[in-house]
């Protein structure tokens, strides 16, 4: 078992059981496992026939201390807690499916914020006009960062390290996650593995590639305190992500 708790901060033990691998401890609770497995993630690959695990990743939505669960949800935010296996599908890293944010009526689009809880990861995040990739930021992060997802912004998560690569997502509740674009074009942008990258010719166009850190974007302003208990202690410090016309407070 690893313990989760410390740089969480709320108390899970990370088992490694392939089915259900989080161990929730006392008052820890959340509201939804998906366990997303190699073959639903087959549409968004380089290679359909990749081989990999059995289950790529886990994402437990609406992680919470059970005593703080109504609180949360009257901040009008959700966290989500996402765990990434290491290892390749044939030449790519392991990887997330890939979506973008709108509004549960799609007549919104949100930014998220991320924190890397353990591990390494790089997030490739494209900004998409008709099928033209005009932007592409690699993000590479590692435990104690934040990395901000703009609005607008479709985006993957890659574990390129050798541990699991535990995730928290902090969104606005009212969200639709779309996963039709990287599905109709197999992914991202770019495809990344060991050998780097190469470019996914099924787009139009890619534009500017960029790479940088997650403190280029955004630096964790508390690095001693997990994102969760900032988000307990100082929901308002987060309304950007519900309302995308106010700018981050640390920005």
């Amino acid at each position: 078992m690893v313990d989760l708790t410390t740089h969480l901060g709320i108390p899970f033990s990370w088992t490694g059981h392939l089915d259900d691998p989080l161990y929730p401890l006392i008052d820890a609770g959340y509201d939804h496992h998906v366990a997303r497995s190699l073959e639903e993630l087959r549409p968004f690959l380089e290679d359909p026939d990749a081989t990999g695990p059995m289950y790529v990743y886990h994402v437990y939505e609406g992680v919470h201390l059970k005593s703080e669960k109504d609180q949360i949800h009257r901040s009008g935010l959700s966290i989500d807690l996402t765990m990434l296996w290491p290892g390749c599908l044939t030449r790519e890293w392991t990887k997330t499916a890939g979506h973008s944010h709108t509004g549960a009526r799609r007549s919104v689009i949100f930014g998220e914020l991320v924190e890397v809880v353990n591990g390494q990861g790089v997030f490739v995040l494209q900004s998409l006009k008709n099928d033209r990739i005009e932007e592409i930021l690699l993000v590479s992060a590692t435990a104690g960062d934040w990395v901000m997802i703009p609005p607008g912004y479709e985006h993957v998560t890659l574990n390129t390290g050798q541990d699991v690569l535990a995730l928290t997502f902090l969104h606005a509740q009212d969200i639709y996650l779309d996963y039709e674009g990287m599905a109709r074009h197999r992914g991202a942008g770019l495809w990344i593995g060991p050998e780097g990258y190469r470019v996914n010719p099924s787009y139009a166009d890619i534009g500017t590639i960029r790479q940088l850190s997650g403190r280029d974007l955004l630096k964790n302003p508390a690095p001693d305190m997990p994102l969760y208990q900032l988000v307990a202690q100082y929901p308002g410090r987060f309304q950007f992500l519900i309302d995308s016309t106010q700018p981050a407070p640390w920005a």
